[in-house]
């Protein structure tokens, strides 16, 4: 889908299609009105086929790159397509980089398909979108993308939102194409890495982390809360030698709900891992798996699978006795599946097990216990040193 784009414009001129991914009219920020970074002022924005300057609309696809930091404040506007960092207006392989800032306001995306896309292309053309204040960014395509090609941020501030308005839901990608998806790029591969950063609200149907080769992060904090109607998927295309998935839980006031956790990896494979930072005060965040009624009325889901993943924990301050434990996964009743591969926790080099409950459907890191395997050493190291000592004493 990414090269949907591509196929209907051209080289240079956009062209009226019927399929609709194919955009009315293309429009590149220039920065030639008044002021130079706002946009919703006309003389800002190009557009390929000679027509007048004029803010994309409903049916328009809407550039940022060009190395343009530009401001969305104030009003309601719908555009077709937005690309922040993008291959334009010659398609290829390098981009060049965008930023925009969306302050107040209604934005929407209301184009099919991945209409949607930060950091589009490779190799320097990153894209960074926050949303402060009370903005509110609308996605009504089915494929977003945080971190195509190249590097990208999505940053959602405090009381700012991101909705994802399809009918059948949304489902995001962060951090997509990887090195070894083209290692003839002239700079040796493509570079997908995304982030979407959480300190706001941010709705959605699904999320895929580290995609074909990509770098991904989810990062929740303050009183951030990232709500999906399914699946969490950091567990995809874990067989690629470059791709890496990172869910960041940080402070004990963020939420992240979803309907599953498909996370599973193999060993030899690059893990996927979780890192909880807690707050002096209150712990962690955990992550909250919710079933839900099937069409026969019987819950399903809620689950999490964590095969081979790593967790790491940090304590940064926080007051603890021993045998204290932190609320980590909180899931379904008999839904969880593997185990941590390897566990972490910081502050200093804690002694820590990690239990999981399947009871209840909770895994915990419980503090100051060690692990089994550590007990097992620890005990086979008091036998030898009782051994040593009844032969020193004979």
């Amino acid at each position: 889908m990414k090269n949907l784009v591509v196929t209907c414009v051209g080289i240079v001129l956009a062209v009226v299609a019927a399929s609709p991914n194919c955009w009315a009219l293309v429009f590149q920020f220039d920065g030639g009105g008044v002021p130079a970074d706002d946009f919703l002022v006309a003389d800002n924005w190009d557009e390929f086929g000679g027509g007048p300057d004029a803010v994309p609309g409903a049916s328009d696809l809407a550039i940022i790159n060009d190395n343009f930091v530009v401001t969305y404040s104030g009003v309601a506007n719908t555009v077709g397509a937005l690309k922040v960092g993008a291959d334009w207006p010659v398609t290829g392989p390098l981009g060049t980089p965008g930023t925009l800032n969306i302050t107040s306001g209604h934005l929407t995306v209301a184009g099919g398909g991945d209409a949607f896309e930060i950091g589009r292309a490779c190799c320097a053309g990153d894209g960074i979108v926050n949303l402060t204040g009370s903005a509110v960014l609308e996605i009504q395509g089915s494929d977003p993308i945080v971190g195509v090609r190249e590097r990208a941020e999505l940053n959602i501030g405090p009381n700012a939102s991101v909705i994802s308005t399809r009918p059948d839901g949304a489902y995001w990608r962060i951090g997509h194409n990887g090195p070894s998806i083209d290692p003839f790029n002239p700079v040796g591969g493509l570079q997908g890495n995304g982030l979407l950063n959480v300190e706001g609200s941010f709705s959605a149907h699904v999320i895929f982390v580290g995609v074909d080769d990509g770098t991904g992060e989810v990062r929740v904090s303050g009183n951030g809360s990232l709500t999906l109607t399914d699946n969490l998927v950091p567990g995809v295309n874990t067989h690629f030698p470059n791709r890496s998935a990172l869910i960041h839980m940080i402070g004990s006031n963020a939420t992240l709900t979803a309907f599953n956790l498909e996370s599973a990896n193999g060993l030899a494979e690059n893990h996927n891992k979780y890192v909880f930072d807690a707050d002096p005060v209150g712990g962690v965040s955990p992550i909250t798996l919710v079933p839900k009624l099937d069409v026969n009325n019987m819950l399903v889901g809620g689950a999490v699978n964590i095969t081979n993943n790593d967790l790491v924990v940090n304590l940064n301050g926080l007051a603890w006795n021993i045998g204290d434990s932190l609320l980590l996964f909180d899931a379904a009743p008999g839904q969880i599946y593997g185990e941590f591969a390897s566990s972490a926790v910081f502050g200093s080099e804690v002694l820590h097990r990690v239990d999981y409950d399947n009871v209840t459907g909770d895994i915990r890191v419980a503090l100051g216990v060690p692990e089994p395997s550590t007990m097992l050493l620890l005990g086979l190291g008091m036998s030898l040193a009782i051994c040593a000592k009844r032969r020193a004493s004979r």
